[in-house]
C-alpha cells in the first residue's frame, strides 16, 4: 500500500535517483542541473515556505512531489518503473489539498513538454508557449480555483 508522508533529510538521495532518468526531458544545459541537486533538494525540505511529500511502499520512494507557498509545484516525479499506478494521481490530491487548506486562486507549475499531459488532466492550462531558462526547457501552466464571495 501507498503511503504519502512528508519528505525529510533521508530520503534525498532516493529522490535524486527518482528525478535523474527524466533530466533529457527539461534539463537544457548545465545550470539546469543545479535545480536538482542535493544541496538544493536539502533546502527545499527544510526551507518553511515549501511542502515536500514523498509516496512510499515498502520503503522504496516511488514518487515525490513539492510545492512553494502559496502554491507554485517545483517537483512532481513518479518513478519510471511505477507509471500508470495511480500514484501520480495520489500526490497531487495530497499536495493540493495541503495547499487548499490556505485560500488561493491558483495552482502553477513549469510544467516539461513530455508532463503536459499528466498536469491537463489534474486541471492545468498551458499559459505560455515552450520556453527556455535557467537550463530548463518548460511550459508555464496554472490550475485556476473559483473564488468565494
Amino acid at each position: 500500500m501507498i503511503q504519502i508522508r512528508s519528505a525529510t533529510p533521508q530520503d534525498v538521495r532516493a529522490i535524486q535517483a527518482l528525478i535523474q532518468p527524466y533530466f533529457a526531458d527539461f534539463v537544457v544545459d548545465e545550470s539546469g542541473l543545479a535545480h536538482f541537486s542535493e544541496q538544493v533538494v536539502m533546502d527545499f525540505i527544510h526551507h518553511s515556505e515549501v511542502h515536500s511529500f514523498v509516496a512510499e511502499q515498502d520503503q522504496q520512494i516511488l514518487g515525490v512531489v513539492a510545492y512553494r507557498e502559496p502554491a507554485h509545484l517545483l517537483h512532481f516525479f513518479v518513478d519510471q518503473h511505477h507509471h500508470s499506478q495511480g500514484i501520480g494521481k495520489q500526490l497531487w490530491q495530497y499536495a493540493e489539498q495541503h495547499a487548499l487548506q490556505q485560500p488561493i486562486q491558483e495552482f502553477t507549475v513549469n510544467s516539461s513538454c513530455a508532463a503536459q499531459d499528466v498536469y491537463r488532466r489534474f486541471g492545468f492550462e498551458a499559459v505560455q508557449d515552450v520556453k527556455e531558462a535557467h537550463g530548463l526547457r518548460f511550459i508555464a501552466m496554472k490550475k485556476t480555483y473559483p473564488t468565494t464571495p
